[in-house]
């Protein structure tokens, strides 16, 4: 009878084991996470996977990495190096991992968490630095693109709230490789048209949603040094609302989305009225009671000098009475100035920001028959649509005929 050998349990596990560990050697290995779970101990436990097949693998906590563990996540796709082999007590087949490394967005999060711990601990987020920004402002700078949906969006509703202000955009490419270096560019034209040419009281800087790998050129550190350097109030709107970027954390403000900068940047036009109105209010009844307690006094001490007192003594308390009243009137003359000089400048501002005073010097003002809102482009209409132009002294009713755009 032929001789053959009997494996145990424990020695076919090990045989396997060192067979593994010998030929295949340290590999690297591309999956995604899942099933992730930290030991007591440490250790991390967790399954790497792709579409058709998956192995258990381990990381030791005495072993070298490149990642802290709390920043792998279930899901994150890595690259992974370490030995294939066999855990004999269960005969379980698995990776002992050395290396972690993600990849693709992973690697994104990890840049954008190791910069910001860098910058937090240098004090670029502290509130400490941040500047106020102006209540009131007449010459706002923007940093974004001149193709994109946030231009428009600051527009609108830079129109709305405080028609009177001066824009100026200095454009800028808001993703690839290039857009780091062309927003610092542009950053640095708005403070040198600051300091020579006009005085921009904010700076907005801005772009619409999109992936992380969109967004990434407002994770720039050399970005994130120039804006915390810059000398003018800075706001950031990167992203939405559930985006945040480095530049987010440093500007001296942050806005949810380009919209919200917006109204962030200027007062509203309604409530500042209401708030001229109110100051009026409160100055006429002042002045009321003011004259009422002059006009008590006199009647008061001039009562008493012609009861008790000589006509000597009445002439002297009628010229510390004149005194009184001529230094009363002056004051109240004065502050009256002062309040008539500020309800004259907003009344002026509201004035201006009256979008029906082009028409008196000889402008119209077109819409869509039904709409309010002016027609801006000739891609908003077509041959037949109906339309109202505004005249100072009257409205004409018409159809279009034709749409002609101008050639580039």
């Amino acid at each position: 009878m032929e001789h053959r050998h009997v494996f145990t349990v424990s020695e076919l596990n090990s045989t396997a084991r060192i067979a593994l560990e010998q030929e295949v050697g340290k590999v690297w290995v591309q999956g995604e996470v899942a099933d992730l779970s930290q030991a007591p101990s440490g250790h991390l436990y967790f399954t790497l996977k792709d579409e058709n097949s998956q192995i258990s693998a381990v990381r030791f906590k005495s072993r070298t990495s490149l990642l802290a563990p709390i920043s792998i996540e279930s899901g994150t796709v890595v690259l992974a190096q370490g030995t294939l082999t066999v855990y004999e007590p269960r005969g379980r087949y698995q990776f002992i991992v050395s290396i972690l490394q993600p990849i693709g967005a992973g690697a994104i999060q990890l840049a954008f968490e190791r910069l910001k711990r860098k910058l937090h601990d240098e004090g670029l987020f502290s509130p400490e630095t941040k500047v106020p920004l102006p209540e009131m402002p007449s010459a706002i700078g923007i940093i974004t693109s001149s193709k994109g949906a946030a231009l428009r969006d600051v527009y609108s509703v830079l129109e709305r709230r405080w028609p009177h202000v001066r824009l100026f955009l200095f454009p800028s490419a808001v993703q690839g490789e290039a857009a780091p270096t062309e927003l610092r560019e542009a950053l640095d034209r708005a403070i040198r048209f600051s300091q020579t040419t006009h005085p921009l009281d904010v700076l907005i800087l801005t772009r619409g949603g999109g992936s992380a790998d969109d967004l990434i050129a407002f994770n720039d550190e050399s970005l994130a040094r120039d804006l915390f350097a810059c000398p003018i109030p800075t706001i950031s709107a990167v992203g939405h609302e559930i985006d945040f970027s480095i530049c987010d954390l440093v500007a001296d403000q942050r806005a949810p989305t380009p919209s919200a900068a917006a109204e962030l940047a200027v007062p509203d036009r309604v409530e500042t009225l209401g708030i001229v109105a109110s100051i009026c209010h409160r100055f006429v009844r002042q002045t009321r009671v003011i004259w009422k307690g002059r006009f008590d006094e006199f009647r008061l001490r001039a009562n008493a000098c012609m009861l008790r007192s000589p006509q000597r003594r009445f002439e002297t308390y009628e010229q510390r009475l004149d005194l009184s009243l001529t230094a009363a009137l002056r004051n109240m003359s004065a502050l009256w100035r002062d309040r008539q000089s500020a309800a004259d400048h907003w009344s002026e501002i509201l004035r201006l920001s009256d979008p029906s005073l082009p028409l008196h010097r000889g402008y119209s003002l077109t819409v869509r028959q039904g709409d309010t809102r002016p027609i801006q482009s000739v891609s908003d209409l077509k041959a037949g649509d109906p339309i109202e132009t505004h005249l100072s002294d009257g409205l004409l009713l018409s159809h279009i005929e034709e749409v002609v755009p101008h050639e580039s």
